[in-house]
């Protein structure tokens, strides 16, 4: 009798478990299914700590005021912020986790261009919408109807610097190209095609992401006399360059691409009169403009680069996509963020092309008393 009670105790015990655990799961699916989960992938740590850290900014400032103002659709979002450190395999182990395990809607990333095409193919594959708030590399959406970017593309801004140089009657330039990066080839051979039609001459030099001496190839471009330098590169390495280059007494006209943005950080004063093509100045007085810069620096105690603001601009097209979207399904949403178009946003207005790319004005920033001010638009 005593055996029988027990077993019976211990049915009715199994029989409570499961009914909690039943409850308990359909509780964090009802959670689950109020929210909308995004993925983050950028370098935090790192040498491209100070892009992947301004796009999460950014990215994070949109996702609050969304949430705060109700969310999406009654859905909160709920950011999956992973650290690639700029490795191509961490971000590739990123994505798969994101999508196996996080069971995230899209994913916002990368950063540069070498990570996020490490990632694009994958997301073409999973049919998970990717959008790179900065990688600029055309090979990036190419061939890929789930891949998007908010950014312009390195041959877009390329064309758009040497026609701009040329507008300036500059008849011969001075190129540093660094040969081991996308980026830098990229914007450097758009340059060098659009140079070549206009009539500029072009004397070229090329160096790899592991130099870190300049000298050799800074004296023999001194030689040649051109009037003036053009740098597609980040701003680190443009830092140690341009210093070296004023040791070495060239004191030209400095242009460069839109990876200069975060120079004026450590090489304000030696990159004194540079001008770079970027996409955002803080001396816009549009008033989206304005009301983003003042939210930002309340939240962070910092100005905002064009990296946060791109990474702000792109929760609002997603934002903008999620609403509309007829479900949460990959091909929902990927035909919901085709059909964003027209939209202003902090960088300009939105206008994607077949290929997903944005087509923007773009902003001329000059480097004035270590700070960025506003050149022109063109």
């Amino acid at each position: 009798m005593k055996e029988r009670k027990k077993y019976m105790k211990r049915i009715l015990l199994t029989a409570l478990l499961l009914i909690i655990f039943i409850v308990s799961c359909g509780e964090k699916k009802s959670a689950d299914s109020n929210v909308i989960k995004i993925g983050v992938i950028a370098p935090l740590t790192g040498n491209y700590a100070q892009y992947g850290t301004a796009v999460k900014d950014g990215v994070e400032l949109k996702v609050n005021e969304i949430n705060k103002a109700g969310g999406i659709n009654g859905k909160k979002i709920e950011l999956i912020i992973a650290d690639s450190k700029g490795d191509v395999q961490e971000s590739v182990n990123a994505f798969k986790k994101m999508v196996s395990q996080d069971k995230v809607t899209a994913v916002i990333g990368e950063v540069v261009s070498a990570t996020t095409q490490a990632i694009s193919d994958l997301a073409q594959t999973a049919k998970v919408p990717l959008i790179s708030a900065t990688a600029t590399s055309i090979d990036v959406t190419k061939g890929k109807d789930y891949v998007f970017r908010t950014t312009f593309t390195d041959p877009y801004q390329g064309t758009a610097t040497a026609k701009y140089i040329h507008s300036k009657g500059i008849k011969s330039v001075a190129i540093l190209t660094n040969s081991s990066n996308d980026y830098s080839v990229g914007v450097a051979n758009a340059f060098k095609e659009q140079a070549a039609k206009d009539g500029i001459n072009i004397v070229e030099e090329k160096y790899t992401g592991d130099d870190k001496n300049f000298k050799a190839i800074l004296t023999k471009l001194k030689g040649q006399n051109t009037e003036a330098m053009f740098i597609p590169d980040y701003y680190n390495t443009i830092g140690l360059i341009i210093s070296q280059a004023r040791d070495l007494g060239i004191n030209t006209r400095y242009f460069g691409g839109d990876g200069w943005d975060g120079i004026q950080t450590d090489f304000g004063e030696v990159a004194e009169g540079a001008v770079f093509a970027s996409q955002f100045s803080a001396e816009d007085t549009s008033e989206i403009v304005q009301k983003f810069i003042n939210s930002y620096k309340t939240e962070y105690k910092k100005e905002p680069t064009m990296f946060a603001a791109l990474g702000y601009d792109t929760v609002e097209i997603l934002g903008t996509a999620l609403k509309s979207s007829k479900d949460l399904t990959g091909s929902s949403i990927k035909e919901a963020l085709n059909n964003v178009n027209g939209i202003e946003l902090i960088t300009g207005k939105l206008k994607f092309d077949a290929d997903r790319n944005p087509e923007k004005s773009v902003t001329f920033i000059e480097i004035k008393g270590g700070k960025l001010t506003l050149k022109e638009k063109f």
